[in-house]
C-alpha cells in the first residue's frame, strides 16, 4: 500500500528496557512493526533488573525502591503467564504477604546503567539490546537515532553508585560503543 505523505515524520520510540521487561523479542518486535510499515524513529538502550524472586532476592530489592520513579514490574510464572504490577513496592508488599510465589522470573523497570552489571543475584536485560544491535546490523536503515536512556543515577543503590554521573555516562557511552563496534556499527 502507498504510504502517508506522514510517514517520515511518525514513527515509535523502541526502548529496549520496556520491550525487554514485558518478555518481548526483539526479533518478533520488529518483524511485527515491519509488518505494519512503522518506523522506528528512536532505538533507546536501556536495561532492566532481571531476578529470580527468591526470598533473599526480595530483600535487597528493597533498596532499588524509591519515591522518584514508577518502577514497574513484571513477573513470569512457571506457566508462562504474566502478572503485572504498578510499582515495585506492590510487588514487594505482594510476594512477601506470606503467599508462596510460584513466579520463575521478575523485570523491574528500574534503568540500570548499561556498562555496570547489577551483581550480587541479580541480572539485567542487557541481551535485549544485543539482539536490537544485531537487527539493526543486518539492516542499518531500520533506525539511525540510538540513545542512551539511564536516568536513575540518583536513586541508584549505593553498590551501584561507584563513579560519579559523569564518569558514569563515559563508561556507557564507551560500553555502548563497544556494543556497536562488535556488529559492525562503529
Amino acid at each position: 500500500s502507498k504510504g502517508s505523505c506522514y510517514d517520515s515524520f511518525l514513527g515509535v520510540n523502541y526502548d529496549t528496557c520496556h520491550l525487554a521487561i514485558e518478555f518481548e523479542s526483539a526479533v518478533d518486535a520488529f518483524a511485527a512493526l515491519r509488518e505494519k510499515n512503522i518506523r522506528i524513529s528512536k532505538l533507546h538502550l536501556s536495561s532492566a533488573l532481571r531476578l529470580s524472586p527468591a526470598p533473599q532476592n526480595l530483600k535487597t530489592l528493597k533498596g532499588f525502591e524509591d519515591d522518584i520513579y514508577l518502577h514497574q514490574v513484571v513477573a513470569k510464572s512457571k506457566d508462562g503467564s504474566l502478572l503485572r504490577y504498578r510499582d515495585l513496592p506492590d510487588a514487594l508488599e505482594c510476594a512477601m504477604s506470606g503467599g508462596e510465589c510460584d513466579d520463575e522470573e521478575w523485570r523491574v523497570h528500574f534503568h540500570i546503567p548499561l556498562h555496570n552489571s547489577p551483581g550480587n543475584q541479580f541480572n539485567d536485560t542487557r541481551d535485549h539490546i544485543d539482539d536490537v544491535l544485531a537487527l539493526l546490523s543486518s539492516d542499518p536503515s531500520l533506525c539511525q537515532h540510538l540513545e542512551m536512556e539511564t536516568y536513575t543515577w540518583e536513586v541508584l543503590p549505593n553498590e551501584l553508585q561507584s563513579r560519579d554521573v559523569v564518569e558514569q555516562l563515559v563508561k556507557e557511552y564507551q560500553w555502548t560503543l563497544d556494543r556497536l563496534g562488535r556488529v559492525g556499527l562503529a
